[in-house]
Formats: C-alpha cells, sequence, structure tokens
C-alpha cells in the first residue's frame, strides 16, 4: 500500500488537524497528506483556522503537503452545511476524495471530530462503503486545558488521543472496492452495496437450504418458511407425525446455527427470516 493521507472536516478548531498529525506520529504514521474539508472560506471562523493550519504545518509537519477542499455546490461556496442539498454535497466530495485515495492505493485516516455533525455522518458513511482493513476512521479526545486554549500542539501536562470508530461492514463482500472502482457517486454506491449485501443474504440461504438440510428436512422447512404452516399444519401436509416434523426442524435450527455461525441456538423465528429470502419471489438474481 502507498503512502497514507489524513482527511479532516473542519470547523473552527484548527488545532484538530494539527493534533491529528502530532498522533499520528506518535503512532508512527506520517501521512504525506493532509486534506481538510471546510465550507465557505468567507466564514471568518473558517478562514482564521485555515490561516492557522497553514501557518503551523511547514514548521510541524514539514513533509506533509496541505490541501484544503472549498465545499461547493455548482461553483457556489457551501456557507453551511444543513439542508439536504448540502449534506449531498458533502457527502460526495467526501466520498470522492477517499476513491481517489484508495485508487492511488493510499490508507486513510479519517478525523471526524470537526465541523458539522452532517460531515461526521457522512464521513462515516464513506468509511462503510470504502474503507479496508488498513484504513481509520478516528474521533479525538483531549486535555480540557489543551481544548480550551487552542493550542495547536498539546503543551507540558496536556494530552490528545486519536479514538478509533469501529466501521461496520457491509457483509461478506471481499472485496467490496474492486466492485465499486467505476461508482463515482455515493448513493449509486450505497445501492449497489445494498444489492450485494441482499444478493449474499440469499446466496447463504440457497447454499443452506441446497446443500445443508435432507430431503426431508427441506420438505418441512419449506412448509414452514414458504407456506407460513405451523407444525401440524405441516405434518398433516406431508402425512407425519408432529414429533417427527419437530425432529426434522430441530435439526435444521441446529444446522442453521452452524451454517451462519450463530453464538446462540436458532429458533423458529429466526430460521424464518434467514430464509425468507429465499422464497421472495420478488428477488431476482
Amino acid at each position: 500500500m502507498g503512502q497514507s493521507v489524513l482527511i479532516v472536516t473542519l470547523g473552527s478548531k484548527p488545532q484538530l488537524a494539527t493534533l491529528a498529525l502530532d498522533c499520528l506520529s506518535q503512532m508512527r504514521e506520517s501521512p504525506g497528506s493532509l486534506i481538510v474539508i471546510h465550507a465557505s472560506k468567507t466564514r471568518l471562523e473558517t478562514q482564521q483556522a485555515l490561516e492557522k493550519i497553514l501557518g503551523d504545518i511547514p514548521r510541524s509537519h514539514p513533509s506533509v503537503q496541505f490541501i484544503g477542499i472549498e465545499l461547493q455546490d455548482k461553483g457556489k461556496p457551501l456557507s453551511d452545511i444543513t439542508s439536504p442539498e448540502e449534506v449531498q454535497v458533502a457527502f460526495r466530495e467526501i466520498y470522492s476524495l477517499v476513491r481517489t485515495a484508495k485508487l492511488d492505493d493510499k490508507k486513510v485516516h479519517m478525523l471526524i471530530a470537526g465541523g458539522r455533525r452532517t460531515l461526521t455522518v457522512a464521513g462515516m458513511a464513506t468509511a462503510q462503503i470504502l474503507f479496508d482493513d488498513e484504513d481509520r476512521l478516528w474521533h479525538m479526545a483531549s486535555h480540557s486545558d489543551l481544548e480550551s486554549s487552542g493550542n495547536l500542539h498539546a503543551q507540558d501536562g496536556q494530552w490528545c488521543r486519536l479514538i478509533p470508530i469501529p466501521v461496520i461492514p457491509w457483509g461478506r463482500l471481499s472485496p467490496v472496492f474492486d466492485v465499486l472502482q467505476a461508482v463515482e457517486d455515493p448513493f449509486a454506491a450505497a445501492q449497489k452495496l445494498s444489492d450485494l449485501r441482499l444478493h449474499d443474504q440469499w446466496d447463504q440461504a440457497r447454499i443452506f437450504m441446497l446443500t445443508r438440510l435432507s430431503a426431508a428436512e427441506k420438505n418441512v422447512v419449506e412448509l414452514l418458511v414458504r407456506d407460513g404452516l405451523n407444525q401440524n399444519e405441516i405434518a398433516e401436509r406431508l402425512s407425519l407425525s408432529p414429533r417427527t416434523v419437530e425432529q426434522h426442524l430441530r435439526s435444521a435450527y441446529y444446522k442453521a446455527r452452524e451454517h451462519w455461525e450463530l453464538e446462540n441456538d436458532v429458533r423458529q423465528t429466526q430460521l424464518v427470516r434467514l430464509l425468507s429470502i429465499f422464497f421472495t419471489n420478488e428477488i431476482r438474481f
């Protein structure tokens, strides 16, 4: 994997960027570039924050390239990120930056502690879609005196640390990014992943039905899941005793626990939920 990149969402606290670089340096991570995402530079707090970062980085982290990304809609800088349209612009920009980094084989560090919460959500959604095992999503905690002082670097007695945020995968979709390389829009990517996850669930159910169950168990499970029959109705339909139907279902529950690698025993409701997608007529693959 190539050089790493640090992406930071910025509000009015420039120290988030510099402290994040300090923390990564202590972790022996050396991003080649710092990308700061922000709203319009005409906003005084944003302008001042950018000036402080630009004035500090050449001294504190001279090997890091600074890149400022002003969020714009049709060439007009966003003054804020609160409306649905503004959120979409931010989401698309963050997604584009991470996607470009991954296409360049770069490890991505993304700090989502600054700016509007809408930026935080966009960053988390992007991480879900594009991150792999090497990438890191971060929040930041710091000493109260450091936060209130506005210092760009921790002084004696002060501390800051990066807190890893777990990224929830979309399922067993490896390698996901190979599928998404040509998808430039994050909303299209999210739909693509939703379709892939649905197919993954369907495929797991198909394999279970076709390979894990005996013929007798399969007949019983089909009537349970597809037709919604209870045990007595299944017994009557198949000319079996209720006790035999119960035995077949117990075996199916045990096999389902093994197949899906579940910690707890599988019950009837859960088995129906796991297998219903296989019998849904609207699903076409």
